[in-house]
């Protein structure tokens, strides 16, 4: 059922599917999508496509916004700390907001455990293979990055968190070299490669949280 489903939600036929499964990653084209009250609609005589669209959480009487065509849409992204109770928030209520975050440092104790928390909705239809990589550009060393499976997302109205690292806590460096200001951007993407939203942002690691 769920091969059939994303067959049709896509717009797919066999065929298609089959001849896309010839084609290069670097040449696929995204398939056309289906609109969900339709799709609904075309299941009406199928009872066991119609639960498992609702099993992923589709509402049927989903209406999204008329004025917003985006797909993922973010309100807040924070960091919060194992043994530090206020974590550092940015709001993303509007695009003047994230044009800030690049501007807005977001302090980190040296040597202290943290997490990411990220606050978003999916709009208008399905996304299929949702996941979030997050990367943090080391000044020494390595790039941190993450990358979250979320899996298929339903449109909602309603917000939902997740955290990155779902399981455990990155730790901070510590020492003169390690502190000050790192680069750092997080991707929505789903499973065709197609990148929904994405914004960057700056960490500081500081000697204290009061820097």
């Amino acid at each position: 059922i769920r091969d059939r489903y994303q067959r049709r939600v896509r717009g797919l036929s066999t065929n298609t599917e089959d001849r896309d499964s010839n084609m290069s990653e670097k040449n696929k084209v995204p398939p056309p999508e289906v609109n969900l009250s339709e799709q609904f609609k075309k299941e009406a005589n199928d009872p066991a496509m119609q639960a498992y669209l609702k099993s992923l959480g589709i509402d049927p009487t989903y209406v999204g916004p008329k004025d917003d065509n985006r797909r993922v849409v973010i309100s807040e992204f924070a960091i919060v700390f194992k043994d530090h109770e206020k974590p550092a928030v940015l709001s993303f209520k509007n695009d003047e907001e994230m044009k800030k975050a690049k501007k807005t440092p977001m302090v980190i104790k040296e040597g202290c455990k943290y997490k990411m928390r990220v606050t978003f909705r999916v709009q208008h239809n399905v996304v299929l293979g949702l996941q979030i990589t997050n990367a943090i550009h080391a000044k020494i060393g390595k790039t941190i990055k993450d990358t979250e499976m979320l899996g298929t997302y339903p449109p909602k109205n309603e917000f939902q968190a997740v955290e990155i690292p779902k399981h455990g806590y990155h730790e901070a460096p510590t020492g003169a070299l390690a502190r000050g200001e790192y680069k750092a951007e997080m991707r929505f993407i789903d499973d065709d490669g197609k990148c929904h939203l994405e914004f960057d942002y700056v960490i500081k690691i500081a000697k204290d949280w009061t820097e």
